[in-house]
């Protein structure tokens, strides 16, 4: 498995080794003949390939013959204005761009006033194919969506360090400053309300677009304008490049190490070993995983982190468009042998599932909260050809050791802990560090591994 290959749930393919494997394929199911020179036969592998005998070739000259006229007549067909029969030919099949290609000349011959490039009219219609498809995790990325997409996947970006709410009517809440960032620099904190980013209001922007205009180049200055206390200020801060950590830990008394995991990726596997390393040096005696808020991640980051935590055992299956029969991962006999729980809710998603799942169909843990998010599918990520951008579908669908499809339905906790709809306004970090006693779902896990 290559870890590099792999984003968000997601497992990026090269163009060329699929071209490569298409081919291997079609020769070994005989759909692709090659003929040899000399004797008479061509060895490869230990398989024979036999010259076609005269008659193949006469047949194959006729058919020459009579494709060639066709594409006469096609040619001559797209002069006369015959757009609609155009086909483009690919490697891996064949695809009706009749349309695209008509509305592009169209557009080009008769529209009045200014007119897009071709380029940005065929970026929107991509953007619009992959949308017509209703999938809620297909994507089409231009090359700098997709840099910018990674960057921020693999903990890496140019920012200012804070992790940030969707705006509404007021602004947007920051949740969490983190330390040594630019923000921090800056005089920022957990809780300021932002209102402006270099003027701009930004109370009826998305969250992509205000993380668009917060992130910038390395070295540029933005001007935040933020809410405190009924107060409005602006401040200066520089950009620059910022590293998201994706796993906290902390010792609670007891000695119960307590591992908060942001998401599965960036460099989660070393940090969560980290964590593990030290917590048990420090001696504790048992573990809380916490998963809360946890969107997901890399395939093989959890079926990394989950080998730390397993014996021999199947951790995951999957099965789809690119894992056909179905594929088993399995963890290893070597684990840390201490004793934990996990802690879930409805943000709890993919990868996150799939920990959970895991863990609860091996009898290794206790989960703990409410039920997860429920989504029971992996997407694949895909290079389009001369450097056109990327393509992410849903190619496969996850299952539990035990079999079991979370799509719509979720992990169901071993231990039902809800919390108090006003806390859930406080990221996980805050809501642990700031609000122990008053979260009711960390001490639920408290509780199942103390006995009181």
């Amino acid at each position: 498995m290559d870890e590099n290959k792999t984003i968000f749930d997601t497992v990026t393919l090269d163009a060329e080794e699929i071209r490569k494997q298409a081919e291997a394929d079609a020769a070994s199911d005989g759909r692709l003949e090659i003929f040899g020179e000399g004797d008479g036969a061509l060895s490869k592998g230990g398989v024979k390939y036999k010259k076609p005998k005269l008659l193949y070739w006469l047949i194959a000259l006729l058919a020459g013959l009579i494709l060639g006229g066709l594409i006469t007549i096609a040619l001559v067909s797209s002069v006369a204005g015959g757009l609609s029969n155009l086909r483009l030919i690919k490697d891996m099949g064949e695809y009706d761009s009749s349309v695209i290609s008509e509305l592009l000349h169209r557009i080009d011959q008769y529209h009045f006033g200014d007119t897009p490039s071709s380029d940005k009219l065929i970026e929107k219609a991509s953007h619009a194919l992959v949308d017509a498809m209703e999938d809620p995790y297909a994507s089409y990325f231009t090359k700098a969506e997709y840099e910018a997409y990674t960057q921020s996947f693999n903990g890496n970006y140019y920012g200012i360090g804070v992790l940030i709410s969707a705006p509404d009517g007021t602004g947007a809440l920051i949740h969490r400053v983190y330390e040594g960032s630019f923000a921090e620099a800056a005089g920022l904190k957990a809780f300021d309300i932002v209102t402006k980013v270099d003027g701009k209001d930004i109370t009826n922007l998305s969250s992509s677009e205000l993380v668009a205009l917060i992130t910038g180049e390395e070295g540029t200055t933005v001007d935040i304008t933020y809410l405190r206390d009924g107060e409005e200020n602006t401040v200066t801060v520089t950009r620059g490049e910022v590293y998201i950590k994706r796993v906290d830990s902390l010792m609670f008394e007891g000695d119960i190490g307590y591992i908060l995991l942001t998401s599965f990726s960036g460099d989660a596997v070393n940090e969560f070993r980290a964590a593990l390393d030290d917590l048990t040096a420090r001696g504790a005696k048992s573990l809380i995983v916490d998963l809360r808020n946890d969107p997901g991640g890399s395939l093989w980051t959890v079926i990394d982190i989950c080998d730390m935590l397993l014996p021999k055992c199947t951790i995951v299956s999957m099965q789809g468009k690119t894992t056909d029969p179905t594929q088993y991962f399995e963890s290893d006999k070597d684990m840390y042998d201490i004793e934990f729980v996990v802690l879930v809710n409805e943000y709890s998603a993919s990868a996150s599932e799939i920990f959970a799942g895991a863990m609860q169909d091996n009898g290794r843990a206790k989960i703990i909260g409410v039920k997860t998010y429920g989504k029971g599918v992996v997407q694949t990520t895909f290079p389009l050809e001369k450097d056109r951008g990327y393509i992410k579908l849903t190619t496969d669908a996850y299952f539990t050791p035990n079999g079991t499809n979370l799509g719509g339905t979720g992990v169901t906790p071993d231990i039902i802990a809800e919390l108090d709809e006003e806390l859930s306004v406080y990221d996980i970090y805050t809501l642990v560090t700031e609000h122990f006693d008053e979260d009711t779902q960390l001490q639920a896990a408290i509780k199942e591994l103390t006995g009181k």
